[in-house]
């Protein structure tokens, strides 16, 4: 069975409105113990068991790590001005911006 994620909303979408940078930092919660990095197409690369790996969507970052079904948005959290943010609050702050239009 293939997984097909079609997503409302995209990191790509979020980078191009300028509200995440490319080369931003994740961190994987609730520790923080994995870091990923997200790429200019809004994917995010992390290093698993000393292996580099590029994933199109959150969701699919961690599952790979969790290995169970998960949101992406909820899991993957971004260190701004000191605090953790979790990936939904800047899609949240894009879907904001887009209504404003």
């Amino acid at each position: 069975m293939t997984y097909d994620e079609k997503p409302d909303i995209t990191l790509k979408m979020i980078i191009n409105a300028g509200i995440i940078k490319i080369g931003t930092k994740v961190y994987s919660s609730p520790n923080n113990e994995i870091i990923g990095t997200i790429d200019k197409e809004g994917a995010i690369t992390l290093n698993l068991n000393n292996e580099m790996k590029t994933f199109a969507f959150p969701s699919g970052a961690g599952r790979a790590i969790t290995k169970t079904s998960i949101n992406g948005w909820k899991y993957w959290r971004i260190l701004d001005e000191g605090i953790y943010k979790e990936l939904s609050y800047y899609k949240k702050k894009y879907k904001q911006t887009e209504n404003q239009y």
